[in-house]
């Protein structure tokens, strides 16, 4: 039985993180992702956010908490991960400025996939990880469908429109397929690591605050980079966990375990905020 839910596992994740790709793609346009390019600050602030301060705040979460090595690993392969497919969802619930967060999450999105291969085999000193390994799996599961559906979505928008509501059922399908085969799998594991969960909160809430704090005072830009910073990439994150640390199945299921907590977290916040811009005066 444990054989058929690993097969389930590892066809649902497939699907999820190639389907998560092809439908943001199918739902973009050039202009989208070139909009963020024009507020240098803002680009220049969430790679300097996400890339730097946020890999260093987690290796010193780790470094400081004492963590099972599972759990430092997801930690850390988060904090590498920018552009989390669900970012404009959130800022469209706090109405934020969603074409800037669909240019800036492409962007983190594709500087994720070349900057982990590179920086995890140095952060993670002695793990056997293989960045050509890496790098080809994130390309071809990640940027590859994403490239595609932005071609399909540029050349035959008709067509985008109609397939693109399909492929996020089948996306969501295999979400609850994942979930179902990881508690089937790793039920054990995660009650045996419950105590982890305020750890990984608390990464996710200081990751938040980060990003708040270099929005500046533009409301805009600290909705943009609260949101992206503190939700980081969990499917990159799951992917390499996957792929590169099967011993420790922890590290692919912290970044499961923070989307959850983030989106719990995030979702009424933006609410709030909404709220507060609607009863702010003209």
């Amino acid at each position: 039985m444990n054989e058929i839910f690993e097969i389930v596992f590892n066809l649902s994740l497939l699907s999820f993180i190639v389907g998560s790709m092809v439908v943001l793609g199918l739902n973009l346009t050039i202009a989208q992702i070139i909009t963020p390019f024009k507020q240098v600050k803002i680009v220049i602030m969430a790679i300097i956010t996400n890339f730097v301060i946020i890999p260093l705040f987690a290796f010193g979460l780790v470094s400081v908490l004492a963590v099972p090595e599972g759990v430092k690993i997801g930690i850390i392969l988060l904090s590498l991960s920018g552009g989390a497919p669900f970012i404009p969802m959130i800022v469209a619930v706090a109405k934020g400025h969603v074409a800037s967060s669909v240019g800036l999450m492409i962007l983190l999105l594709l500087i994720s996939i070349f900057f982990i291969p590179i920086a995890v085999p140095i952060v993670l000193a002695g793990t056997e990880v293989s960045s050509w390994e890496l790098i080809k799996s994130l390309v071809s599961m990640m940027l590859l469908p994403l490239v595609l559906a932005l071609f399909i979505r540029a050349r035959y928008p008709v067509f985008a429109a109609t397939i693109q509501a399909y492929i996020a059922k089948l996306t969501n399908i295999s979400v609850l397929l994942m979930v179902v085969a990881v508690l089937f799998l790793y039920t054990e594991t995660i009650i045996s690591n419950a105590n982890t969960l305020p750890i990984i909160s608390l990464f996710f809430i200081g990751a938040m605050l980060i990003g708040y704090v270099s929005g500046g005072r533009n409301r805009h830009a600290r909705i943009i980079l609260a949101i992206g910073t503190g939700l980081r990439n969990p499917p990159i994150a799951i992917l390499v966990a996957h792929q590169s640390f099967q011993a420790e199945p922890m590290a692919a299921l912290v970044p499961l375990e923070a989307a959850i907590i983030g989106l719990s977290i995030l979702l009424p916040l933006a609410i709030i905020s909404k709220k507060n811009r609607r009863d702010e005066p003209a």
